[in-house]
């Protein structure tokens, strides 16, 4: 692989058919809507794999069909209908698509003998007509692949299909942990077997092994996952051009202006041992110019206090996730993947490695003070 391609990803949807009274789920259709939207951009000039994850419910322009919800495209016209749309509307030309049935993950996870992965918050939930029966308990998780497939597809929550991209995000991340392990390298034979019954793609199995390697290989700071910034629409995902350019930018390794602190939105949620460390790192924050929108003063996620401080770069913004942890002494590790939350650019999981913030912050009249949320529960 010797120059960039850009990759379209789709995950669909359970297709049903009916078998005298009852509905079936077709194990082997691929004409559903797509559940997941990805873009997946492999540079190897760069050395880099950047992911762009598209909410399904993302109002867009299908050709030939008007404006309608991204996730149609594939439903109405396959995936040539559904790149023709990615690329209308990303502005971009996309090289090739892989479309995944739902079933694959499946047997995809139970064959590298499940996925370890950090489950955000309790889940559960029962569809009798899908057959979804989840429940699971927050915090670190080994996975089976029916478990999986209801993380990635479950979205009964305040942020419905949004948290279920960065429900996703957390599994890919987990996959590509699972792929670093040698014992899961000789599997590969096998999880190829098991695609070709479930992958609808234009690739041949020679040129997906390339991919394949080729992104198992690229560092992980070089590896980012980003989601396509918007807001809440009615039941709409409602994103704006603006936004789109500096996204695809990202996507593309386009060189971007550095960025002003004032400029970057920053979450902070406390994972310490001290209780009174998310405000104090809100406080040191703003007293340095950033526009910290709001802090949480303790984690529902983490059972134990972390060690070392998480930088969640949401969208692609490495660059901005450097400058805060310039300011944070070089402390903690930087994620580009947009499991943060969704409306600021930078969410920070502060950990103990931090704690220096106590002893400089500015007094506490010198800072406006700002309402304290609760709102990822």
């Amino acid at each position: 692989m010797t120059s960039p391609i850009t990759v379209l990803f789709l995950g669909t949807d359970v297709v049903y058919t009916k078998e005298r009274r009852a509905l079936r789920a077709d194990k082997d259709a691929f004409t559903g809507r797509s559940d997941t939207i990805m873009v997946a951009r492999l540079d190897p000039m760069r050395n880099a794999v950047t992911m762009l994850s598209i909410p399904r419910d993302t109002v867009v322009n299908i050709p030939g069909h008007g404006h309608q919800k991204i996730n149609g495209a594939n439903a109405i016209g396959g995936p040539q209908l559904a790149m023709d749309t990615v690329s209308s509307f990303l502005g971009i030309p996309i090289s090739h698509y892989v479309v995944l049935n739902v079933h694959a993950l499946v047997e995809l996870v139970d064959e590298l003998g499940g996925i370890n992965l950090e489950i955000p918050k309790r889940m559960k939930y029962k569809d009798r007509a899908a057959k979804l029966n989840i429940d699971l308990q927050a915090g670190p998780n080994m996975l089976n692949g029916a478990q999986a497939m209801g993380f990635v597809r479950f979205r009964h929550d305040e942020l419905g299909d949004i948290g279920r991209v960065q429900r996703q995000e957390i599994f890919l991340k987990a996959v590509q942990e699972k792929g670093l392990d040698p014992v899961s390298w000789a599997k590969v034979p096998k999880l190829l077997q098991i695609a070709q019954k479930y992958v609808l793609t234009d690739l041949g199995t020679p040129q997906l092994m390339q991919l394949a390697t080729f992104a198992r290989a690229v560092p992980k700071e070089n590896q980012s996952m980003i989601m396509m910034p918007g807001r809440f629409s009615g039941g709409d995902w409602a994103v704006d051009d603006g936004d789109v350019s500096v996204v695809v930018a990202r996507l593309m390794g386009q060189p971007m202006p550095v960025s002003s602190r004032d400029s970057i939105k920053v979450f902070v949620e406390n994972a310490t041992s001290n209780p009174d460390s998310g405000r104090q790192l809100y406080k040191y924050l703003q007293a340095r110019g950033y526009n910290v929108v709001s802090y949480k003063s303790h984690s529902d996620v983490y059972g134990a206090p972390l060690s070392k401080t998480r930088i969640i770069a949401q969208r692609g913004n490495t660059d901005e996730a450097k400058l805060v942890r310039s300011d944070l002494r070089q402390q903690g590790e930087i994620v580009n993947a947009s499991v943060g939350d969704i409306q600021a650019a930078i969410t920070i999981i502060a950990g103990d490695d931090v704690n220096f913030v106590n002893k400089t912050v500015v007094p506490a009249g010198n800072v406006p003070r700002r309402r304290r949320v609760r709102h990822h529960q």
